[in-house]
């Protein structure tokens, strides 16, 4: 009986002790995550990703016990990507960057969860804490007063997009001063191409080189020179907070005027209608350009010897102007949302959160730890080398993960690599010679809600007016400008619905401005 009992307890004993073993994995491995999550992922278009097997989201599993299986889509499919994701019966659980509509698909149609109680509950604590600090909240808020979305921000303090670049080695050559005036400035564009200032004999030197319709390498920055910051927009607010159309203004004109001039003498590469920046960019390093604008100079797509050839320009502005250039703000781009299908949302924003972390965050965006990313002794993360041909997106995700960094935090935590100072000490140039814009047109259109009604028309007017304003600037610039012509052009605008085009962001403005509940 004896022996019976103690072979029982022996047997029993063993069971518990495979029973207790059984959720613990073999010695050297490792347990699988206790959730499992889906979501629709964002990809940059020219680099191939595998986020499932990405070393940064390996890291935010054994972190939070959260794996998710990602649906990458490229950006060029991206749109078209997330009509079908809410279409279908079954929705991801996630929906991380590019870009979403956030009225249309949490305001209006409800598919979206509203984040705010979780924020107050502390269950974002990383990111709510910045949030709070940054005093950006309402540009996440929507048009119901909710939020939808978490933020994608990396602020650079950057208040401009393209900076003018003179070929500093051609002023020097030919013993010429930086202009101050358009006029000075288009008598060195005449010595560039008549006084062979690249030294080979031939007349081959393109003093003009830009793209079209954009304000990093677009013609659209040359409209500063006479006081109008043209932006893509085309909308801007004037001293007393009235939205001006800038189509319609007489110094997109006198802009005109000057630019067929330009074109007429052959001082702007008319090439501009229709290359883009990839062909724009060959050309400049070809080293024959006298003026362009860009973003910087290092770590873009000129190459070291073209960049050291060039000197910052201070805009130029025409007699009885001041130039203005559109301002640049802190704009915050879609981060992350949850859709109403999701199924577990603690454990989401658990894993959300984690990637908000301040290493991790800055792990994402430059690398790992001890290799491209290093902790200096003052506490704050440098960059201590770019890898080459976006070998980074290979194990961390950069601008396609979460990130969430306002101005003052990220100067705290972060030396930004030397790029990002040379673009900062030309905002800082620009800021002191007075030559942006005073009210950032940004308020309008990227911070200031949008009813999704607002949202529809103002979509729907700019493209109509767009097809109008580019024909005309074509026109315009190689037929020049006349009376008849101008007046033709801004009936057409007009019958267009410019005047419904801006009363729509005046609105939107004033409702801002006026602290009224939004609709």
């Amino acid at each position: 009986m004896n022996r019976r009992i103690i072979g029982l307890c022996f047997a029993l004993a063993g069971a518990l002790l495979l029973t207790g073993c059984a959720g613990k994995p073999p010695a050297g491995e490792t347990a699988g995550p206790a959730v499992s999550l889906t979501a629709l992922q964002y990809e940059i278009e020219n680099v191939a990703m595998d986020f499932s097997d990405m070393w940064f989201f390996r890291k935010i599993e054994e972190q939070t016990g959260v794996r998710v299986v990602f649906d990458e889509v490229k950006d060029s499919e991206w749109n078209s990507s997330v009509s079908l994701a809410f279409a279908k019966g079954k929705m991801p659980d996630m929906i991380l960057r590019g870009s979403l509509d956030v009225e249309e698909y949490g305001v209006t149609r409800h598919l979206l969860v509203p984040l705010d109680e979780y924020i107050r509950k502390g269950m974002l604590p990383h990111y709510a804490e910045r949030l709070e600090k940054s005093g950006l909240r309402d540009q996440l808020t929507a048009s119901d007063g909710h939020m939808y979305q978490l933020g994608f921000l990396i602020s650079q303090d950057v208040n401009t997009n393209g900076h003018f670049f003179i070929n500093g080695a051609w002023l020097e050559r030919l013993g010429l001063k930086e202009p101050e005036t358009v006029e000075e400035l288009t008598e060195i564009l005449r010595h560039f191409r008549d006084d062979d200032p690249n030294g080979n004999g031939r007349k081959d030197e393109i003093p003009l080189e830009f793209t079209f319709d954009d304000n990093i390498t677009g013609i659209y920055n040359l409209f500063s020179f006479f006081g109008l910051p043209l932006n893509e927009e085309y909308v801007y607010l004037d001293g007393r907070g009235q939205v001006c159309f800038a189509p319609e203004e007489d110094a997109f004109f006198s802009a005109l005027e000057w630019l067929h001039g330009m074109y007429a003498e052959g001082l702007l590469d008319i090439d501009f209608i229709s290359q883009g920046s990839n062909i724009w960019a060959e050309k400049v390093n070809e080293g024959n350009i006298g003026l362009f604008s860009y973003w910087r100079l290092q770590n873009t797509a000129l190459s070291p010897e073209t960049a050291a050839a060039y000197r910052l320009m201070i805009p130029v502005h025409a007699e009885g102007t001041r130039a203005r250039l559109p301002r640049n703000m802190d704009t915050i781009e879609f981060g992350a949302a949850l859709t109403t299908d999701n199924r577990d949302i603690e454990s989401s924003l658990r894993w959300l959160d984690a990637q908000f972390e301040t290493e991790n965050m800055l792990v994402s965006q430059n690398g790992e730890l001890g290799d491209t990313l290093i902790l200096r002794e003052d506490g704050r993360y440098e960059v201590s080398y770019v890898p080459k041909d976006n070998e980074l997106y290979r194990t961390v995700p950069v601008i396609c993960g979460q990130f969430f960094a306002p101005a003052e935090y990220y100067a705290s935590v972060y030396v930004p690599a030397a790029h990002r100072q040379e673009k900062a000490e030309y905002c800082a140039r620009y800021e002191e010679a007075g030559v942006l814009e005073d009210t950032c047109f940004k308020l309008l259109t990227a911070v200031a809600p949008k009813t999704a009604a607002e949202d529809a028309g103002l979509t729907r007017l700019k493209a109509r007016l767009k097809t109008i304003v580019d024909a005309e600037i074509v026109g315009m610039v190689t037929r020049g400008v006349t009376e008849d012509g101008r007046a033709a052009f801004l009936r057409r605008l007009q019958e267009a619905g410019s005047g419904e085009y801006r009363k729509i962001y005046q609105r939107i403005y004033d409702r801002r401005q006026g602290g009224e509940k939004n609709p």
